[in-house]
């Protein structure tokens, strides 16, 4: 079975479009019941999953499910889709331009942690190759958020604002990989992960590489300019 690809480390667009509405139609409800049924059965049988299981956890016949999606790719690429669609509705209520920086940090990333935790069931963890409108939006939020951070004093300014979108997006992959580390509370993960982010990303923060780095010139190395790189580390 194919992996969902739904990432949050591409950088927003411009125009990042919003979810379309939702339809209450029998069909869109249905639709809608076996999408949740495969996240659930994908959580709990992981990526081979058949679509007999599929079913059973949508609570739907084979016929229905193969009547909307006719493969397994398609209902993991339909999947991929929806959540993407799920995180940025989650995003949007999380009514981020309504509190200062750092909650709204906090907010972005404990919406995206609920929405991960039940969509977070594919086998290949990694950015798609070709992100779609609807994945990429999903990061829009972040990186306007960082930028809004960067113009109120609040963020570092050394790093483009997509840049740390993206790293903000990183930690909550990181997060869903490995829960373990985080714990189950999902209020203790969020705040760690906004803790860690906004802990490196603050404008105030002190740099903590001193002196070379890999791939530096050794002390004593003549540089470009003909002096020689001092034999001593930089003080702090």
């Amino acid at each position: 079975m194919s992996s969902t690809r739904t990432s949050l480390t591409h950088p927003g667009g411009d125009a990042a479009p919003l979810p379309p509405a939702e339809d209450d139609s029998r069909e869109a409800r249905q639709r809608r019941a076996i999408l949740r049924g495969a996240a659930a059965a994908l959580r709990e049988h992981g990526s081979g999953v058949g679509m007999a299981e599929v079913a059973r956890t949508a609570g739907v016949g084979r016929a229905t499910l193969y009547r909307h999606f006719a493969t397994r790719d398609v209902l993991l690429e339909a999947l991929s889709q929806f959540a993407a669609d799920e995180s940025v509705r989650a995003l949007l209520a999380a009514d981020l331009a309504g509190v200062p920086v750092p909650e709204a940090i906090v907010r972005a990333t404990r919406a995206l942690l609920v929405v991960g935790r039940e969509y977070w069931t594919v086998a290949d963890r990694g950015p798609a190759e070709d992100p779609t409108a609807r994945e990429l939006a999903v990061s829009g939020p972040l990186v306007e958020l960082a930028a809004r951070g960067q113009q109120e004093g609040v963020l570092r300014t050394d790093l483009p604002a997509a840049r740390l979108g993206l790293l903000h997006g990183v930690l909550i992959q990181g997060a869903l990989l490995y829960p373990q580390l985080l714990g189950e509370d999902l209020d203790e993960a969020a705040g760690t992960v906004a803790r860690l982010y906004t802990d490196g990303a603050a404008a105030s923060a002190a740099p903590l590489l001193r002196g070379p780095l890999p791939g530096d010139p050794l002390p004593g190395t003549p540089l470009p300019d003909g002096s020689l790189r001092g034999s001593s580390l930089p003080e702090g």
